[in-house]
């Protein structure tokens, strides 16, 4: 019996420590913010995309209804994963945390234009230069489709840039895409222009996007009730993902133990003898 019980310390301490260590790794992996906003600014896109978010969203900050500005910053920035780190990032400082607490009136609204299957160029093109990658893809496509944004021709130039900036991942949106008259560019005429001289496709016309409704739908008014710890519910869910591994861990380990009790009590002789 003497040989089960230091089996049973043994494992004991083991789930012990097993569980203090898993708890720990919990903990550290929710990173602090400042080392979040680092990581951000470190980077070509989100670096890109967080001043917008500061400058944009300024008048928010300091207590202000959530503008469409702020909106569309919001959504380039939680479209990089560093800028997901941000929003369920672990405060320090009481700045940080009103900080946080005010933007989330912006929540809902940021929320359902990112499920939108189809969203405005404007916010697919801030999506984009939150990625390095795409950034540099859609750079080389202003600058070789000039000939094409004119209406007179699409080279060949052209059409590689284009068959690039396709193949990357945050330009999912921009293949989709729907112009709402606030561009800064003429967006109808670029799509018209594309489908014709370049893929040599009968142009149709695009639906003219709603603008009231469009907005009503894509910018929701904010409810004021999802301030404050909304922002944790993804560390929440980490967490709970956790904590399920270890209970199956330790429901392992008991099993062993109590197989080893049951060997011990109809074995008994084999026991003693060893």
């Amino acid at each position: 019996m003497s040989r089960w019980f230091d089996q049973s310390n043994i494992l004991l301490m083991s789930m012990i420590l097993f569980s203090t260590v898993m708890w720990n790794t919990a903990k550290s992996s929710i990173m602090k913010c400042e080392e979040a906003k680092l990581k951000c600014a470190f980077r070509t896109g989100c670096g890109a995309a967080l001043q917008h978010y500061l400058t944009g969203c300024a008048p928010v900050l300091e207590g202000n209804d959530c503008s469409e500005t702020c909106q569309h910053a919001l959504i380039a920035l939680t479209s990089t994963d560093e800028g997901k780190e941000l929003m369920t990032c672990e405060c320090e400082n009481e700045l940080c945390l009103q900080s946080k607490q005010r933007v989330e009136i912006c929540r809902s609204s940021v929320t359902m234009a990112m499920n939108r299957t189809r969203v405005s160029c404007r916010i697919a093109t801030w999506i984009c230069n939150a990625d390095a990658l795409c950034q540099t893809a859609l750079t080389y496509y202003n600058k070789y489709c000039k000939s094409m944004f004119q209406g007179r021709k699409c080279t060949r130039r052209c059409r590689n840039s284009i068959n690039i900036l396709t193949r990357q991942e945050k330009a999912a949106k921009l293949n989709t895409c729907q112009c709402d008259g606030f561009e800064e560019y003429d967006c109808k005429g670029i799509h018209k222009n594309m489908n014709v001289l370049c893929f040599g496709k009968v142009h149709h016309g695009y639906r003219d996007i709603n603008i009231e409704d469009d907005r009503k739908s894509e910018f929701l008014t904010p409810n004021m009730s999802l301030r404050g710890d909304g922002v944790q519910i993804l560390v929440d869910r980490k967490l709970f993902l956790l904590s399920l591994l270890i209970y199956h861990i330790l429901k392992i380990i008991f099993n062993i133990v109590f197989l080893d009790l049951l060997m011990i009590k109809t074995n008994p002789e084999k026991i003693s003898k060893k």
